[in-house]
């Protein structure tokens, strides 16, 4: 799973600047901060989910970023049992325990964090909910699946779709996460320029094509990640099969085969509300970029000042995987943003590849369920 969720953290861009508790939602005032602490953090019943991202922005009066946060001590408590579970960073920077870690059903857990400058953030304590397993995921193409504005017209794509039982008796609450693999081939282009000595340079004489691409080694895949925040809760559906939710629509951007993967969590409603604020931000102003109708504040908070801005949420929760891979070699349509020509420097002496280095947009590991 994604540890740090990019429909979240783009609300990092515009924060409350006066809070009167860390966990109320109020009116407040808007503007860019600095040093605003992001918290995105999972405790998940699969193995390899279970993951704790922390950012913090950053604003210089004139440029505004959001950068991940080195260094800092991690850990899941079970309040139950007392037993503490230390996460690391892993090279993408993501925080992970160990590699056979999973939180078990009706299991209590909380996190701390200790940051490099002594500041200290730690959750309300959460109880993990059964995971509801997805029976089936479904892919349909379609020649016109969505309009695209660009264009002016249908352009073609698959609807991924899922099929489960909710539970009878009793309120669930979904959310639901996806990352998608495509084959990666060029892992680096130079405009204008040739690969020396680890970075771009001019060309003798100024001379030669628009680019150069430098071929990825090894095996490379491309990873992308939902783009808004897919929740749904059983009110008016209680204890009936659900079948043909559709989770993401997925445009034939490329003619490469693609492999996704969906994640159902069960959620506690708390977390559904907080999520939920996010999904009515984004549905009321069209975009990521209006000031929040309220903080996006979770259940984190910093135990020694409690006036302070901490952003994000952590989830326990049980979680159901399920991947499916699309086999577009058989699609008529052309795909609608085609990869550019592939131009490699035409000499035998010349670089011709550059390294696949992991990250959480690319990986050399084959993904499960590749084919």
């Amino acid at each position: 799973m994604k540890s740090k969720t990019i429909v979240l953290l783009s609300f990092l861009m515009i924060i409350a600047t006066t809070i009167p508790s860390c966990i109320d939602l109020v009116e407040a005032e808007y503007s860019f901060e600095d040093n605003v602490i992001f918290i995105d953090a999972y405790a998940l019943t699969e193995v390899g989910t279970s993951t704790v991202t922390i950012s913090r922005s950053r604003w210089d009066g004139i440029s505004y970023s959001v950068i991940l946060v080195p260094n800092a001590r991690v850990a899941l408590e079970n309040t139950d049992t007392g037993l503490t579970i230390d996460f690391a960073a892993d090279i993408t920077g993501v925080y992970v325990g160990p590699a056979d870690f999973v939180v078990e059903e009706g299991e209590v857990w909380k996190l701390y964090i200790e940051l490099e400058d002594g500041r200290k953030f730690e959750s309300k304590p959460e109880t993990v909910k059964a995971t509801i397993p997805i029976d089936e995921i479904k892919s349909d193409y379609s020649p016109e699946l969505v309009y695209n504005t660009a264009q002016e017209k249908f352009v073609p794509g698959h609807r991924i779709s899922i099929d489960w039982q909710d539970p009878a008796g009793e309120a669930n609450y979904y959310l639901w996460k996806y990352k998608t693999f495509e084959p990666l081939y060029v892992c680096k282009t130079c405009v204008k320029g040739i690969y020396r000595n680890g970075a771009c340079q001019p060309p003798p004489n100024n001379f030669g094509p628009p680019y150069y691409d430098y071929l990825c080694d090894p095996t490379c895949w491309q990873i992308k990640y939902e783009e808004k925040t897919i929740i749904f809760e059983d009110r008016l559906s209680d204890g009936v099969a659900i079948t043909d939710k559709e989770i993401v629509l997925l445009p034939y951007n490329r003619k490469e085969d693609i492999l996704i993967e969906i994640q159902q969590l069960s959620l506690n409603e708390s977390g559904y509300n907080y999520f939920k604020i996010i999904d009515d931000q984004v549905s009321a102003s069209g975009g990521l970029n209006a000031p929040p109708a309220a903080p996006l504040l979770g259940n984190l908070f910093n135990p020694d000042d409690l006036t302070e801005i901490v952003l994000g949420q952590f989830t326990a929760a049980g979680v159901s995987s399920k991947f499916i891979f699309i086999d577009r070699s058989n699609i008529q349509e052309d795909p609608i943003r085609p990869d550019d020509p592939i131009v490699v420097e035409p000499c035998a002496s010349c670089p011709q590849s550059f390294p696949c280095e992991e990250s959480s947009t690319r990986t050399s590991v084959e993904p499960e369920g590749w084919q």
